[in-house]
Order: structure tokens, then sequence, then C-alpha cells
């Protein structure tokens, strides 16, 4: 098992799981500190989750990822999250990939 713990999001891998894990704060934490979450005076956040509603907010962040995607409706949303790591993975050479003229 590798485990990667210094980031907001927690990952582990065993031999036949990828884990992700964000705490519930983390993640609100995340979204106040958007850089597009800035108000018109440019100063302030334009908006915060509620104090006892982080629950409530990962549920709807978890519902939007699921959901079909805004650029192709026969995709997830998070799906699109991975193919940008995919296509860079494609792109690289990697050793532990096996392409098709090989």
């Amino acid at each position: 098992m590798k485990e990667y713990n210094d980031q907001l999001m927690k990952f582990k891998i065993t031999n036949d799981k990828l884990k992700m894990e964000i705490k519930l704060s983390d993640l609100a934490w995340f979204f106040r500190n958007s850089p597009d979450n800035v108000a018109p005076d440019v100063e302030h956040e334009f908006c915060r989750v509620r104090r006892g509603k982080n629950r409530e907010f990962a549920e709807k962040v978890v519902k939007l990822l699921m959901d079909e995607s805004p650029e192709n409706e026969n995709d997830v949303r998070w799906g699109h999250m991975l193919e940008s790591a995919f296509e860079e993975i494609r792109e690289s050479g990697a050793n532990f990939l096996k392409y098709y003229d090989d």
C-alpha cells in the first residue's frame, strides 16, 4: 500500500483500489479560497459555506461530480477531471504504458 498525505486531498493506493479522501472542512476551505470565489470589490470572497453545513455542501459537490458533464452529456464530471491526467500520461511515454505500435 502507498499513501500520499501531504496535501488537502489524501490518496491511498492498494493492490486493487485508489482511495481519495478529503476532510469536509478542507473541502469547504478549498471552496472559500478558490481563485474564482472573489466578490466584486476584489478584496473579499464571494461566498463561503455556512457554519455546520459542510456535509450538505459535500453532498452537493458529489451530486455535481456524478452529474453529466456540460462538455459531453455521455460523460460524468469526475471523468473529465481524470481525463486531463490521462492525457498527460498518454503523452508522457511512461514505461508502464504499452502503446499500439509496441
